[in-house]
């Protein structure tokens, strides 16, 4: 058993080869790794075979916080009472 479990290994040795094709074939490693090493991780989409590549390079731009900035055009009206943005 080796003495040196738990630490980083040499670049281009053979324990360092070893780590990297595990590291590189489990997404989820990636990812830990580069938040470690100080990078953003890429975002992997697993939507479908069929999303273009525009998507994908834009993917982290998108807002899903559902926040409108434009006004809506309709209200929304429950139980015979309208509700408003500006009541909540």
């Amino acid at each position: 058993m080796s003495d040196n479990k738990g630490t980083i290994p040499e670049t281009n040795t053979d324990r360092w080869k070893k780590n990297e094709k595990l590291i590189n074939q489990d997404p989820a490693l990636k990812r830990v790794r580069d938040i470690q090493q100080g990078f953003k991780p890429t975002s992997t989409i697993t939507t479908g075979a069929d999303v273009s590549q525009q998507y994908k390079d834009n993917y982290d731009k998108i807002d899903f916080t559902g926040v409108r900035t434009e006004k809506k055009n309709y209200r929304v009206k429950i139980n015979g009472k309208y509700i408003d943005e500006e009541d909540s």
